[in-house]
């Protein structure tokens, strides 16, 4: 916990702010016309779950960015400088629906896994525990 809120306040210090942007902008991927969501793999239910509540708006937009960085990237070009990302447009949408998924799974793995109805349950919802 401790930790967390330590790690919290020096992303938001100048100096945190500096080195990630620096190492987004080392990565590249911006340069691709990317955005840091879509590095995240498609693999997993929890992933595949988040990408089908996307807006149709956002996962076009987001084949698109793949697809275009794909392209570019077979035939060895760069993008226009005009079409790379801006930190400003590199803004997560992924995440937040992932850990919704991530907690909404592990609601149904709990209550899966529930031998019988709880006794508070059980009286709250009038049913025979």
């Amino acid at each position: 916990m401790v930790a967390q809120g330590i790690l919290r306040s020096w992303r938001s210090s100048k100096l945190g702010k500096a080195v990630i942007e620096w190492h987004s902008e080392a990565m590249g991927y911006r340069k691709m016309g990317m955005r840091y969501d879509d590095l995240i793999p498609d693999e997993g239910p929890v992933v595949q779950e988040a990408l089908r509540r996307l807006t149709p708006r956002e996962h076009n937009d987001r084949v698109f960015r793949m697809r275009r960085a794909l392209q570019a990237s077979t035939l060895g070009q760069q993008l226009d400088p005009k079409e790379w990302t801006t930190p400003e447009q590199d803004k997560p949408y992924l995440g937040a629906l992932m850990e919704q998924v991530e907690a909404e799974f592990a609601t149904e793995r709990t209550f899966n896994n529930m031998a019988s109805v709880p006794q508070a349950l059980a009286k709250r919802n009038n049913v025979s525990a």
